[in-house]
């Protein structure tokens, strides 16, 4: 049996439903930044331990930064390995990581291996994974087809998502770039994820045998991600469905959606808008924004702002239908028209 394995032979082995739970031996800081989906971080060395020993790796001797990689490494031992030996009862295969697969994950692999306990190691590291991803993502974006949910800011394309994803193939963009993707798309949401993370998450939403997915219009940028080139012409070039409704559905639709209590978030997205804007509705807003009158804001910028530019990515050609209670077996009865 092999114990050390590239990404593409554990690729496989998850292709044929094989369950798999990685390790990440990195330290916090590097696992919360960038990772393998599904991954648990089991950090040999903290943040702080890792910047000792590098610090004592260049200044001073390679055997010194060991002996102290050592002397971090060994009071974590015991912990690390109850946590892998229940890991090794609920999946098929536990996989340790580190950064290149080098000193981290040797030596955490090697001492498991000596007690005879059933893991294996990702040749490479993070790094071979993530050349993996990088070298497959286009092209399993290519394999796919897309069936785009247009329309205005409000008129519940994403609560659409969620009811079509019970059942049926759903790309959710902006939940996987944890934005709504507008200037105000951040406010009572979390930081986003890196570049990289978004990439991961992205092959692995795609990583199916499922030909066509219902997914959202979606500009170039989701907030700080940016969406693969390739992607971006799907969306463009993909049938389209347009949802609309009442700008009092598509306020109050905001407003339970949106956390409107938190004030600074709103106000730097007020700040951010103004340059798109003249000075007296940049004055207006503010007026408003200090009032509380989040009716008014909303309603303003849907209709004088946000409405005149997502008539862009659309026209009249394209289906169109009412959020109500048959949209989504309109929506059905489109898919399995095309």
């Amino acid at each position: 049996m092999k114990y050390e394995l590239n990404y593409e032979e554990i690729h496989k082995m998850i292709k044929n439903g094989e369950k798999i739970k990685f390790i990440d031996m990195r330290s916090p800081r590097e696992f919360n930044e960038n990772r393998i989906p599904g991954a648990v971080n089991l950090p040999i060395l903290d943040d702080e331990e890792r910047k000792i020993v590098g610090t004592t790796y260049v200044r001073e001797s390679v055997e010194k930064a060991k002996y102290l990689g050592i002397n971090f490494a060994k009071d974590k031992l015991l912990d690390f390995y109850e946590k892998v030996i229940e890991l090794t009862g609920n999946y098929d295969h536990v996989i340790i990581y580190c950064s290149r697969g080098g000193y981290r994950s040797n030596v955490f692999f090697s001492f498991l291996r000596a007690l005879n306990v059933n893991v294996k190691k990702l040749i490479g590291g993070y790094k071979a994974y993530r050349k993996y991803i990088n070298e497959n993502l286009d092209n399993l974006i290519a394999q796919k087809d897309f069936v785009i949910l247009c329309g205005k800011t409000g008129v519940g394309k994403t609560e659409i998502l969620k009811t079509l994803s019970s059942n049926f193939p759903v790309l959710n963009l902006e939940k996987l770039a944890n934005h709504r993707g507008s200037i105000f798309g951040g406010i009572g949401l979390n930081n986003q994820p890196s570049q990289k993370y978004f990439e991961s998450l992205l092959f692995e939403a795609l990583d199916n045998d499922e030909k066509t997915f219902f997914t959202e219009g979606e500009s170039a940028k989701i907030g700080n991600i940016q969406l693969p080139k390739i992607l971006i012409e799907k969306i463009s070039s993909g049938k389209k469905i347009v949802i609309e409704d009442k700008i009092e559905n598509r306020i109050a639709r905001i407003k339970r959606d949106y956390n409107l209590s938190n004030k600074d978030e709103i106000y730097k997205a007020l700040i951010e808008i103004k340059k798109f804007i003249s000075h007296k509705k940049e004055s207006i807003y503010l007026e408003k924004f200090y009032e509380g009158d989040y009716d008014f804001l909303i309603r303003d910028l849907l209709l004088n702002y946000y409405d005149p530019n997502y008539k862009k990515n659309y026209s009249s050609d394209d289906l169109h239908l009412a959020n109500d209670s048959a949209v989504i077996k309109n929506i059905l009865n489109f898919k399995n028209s095309i």
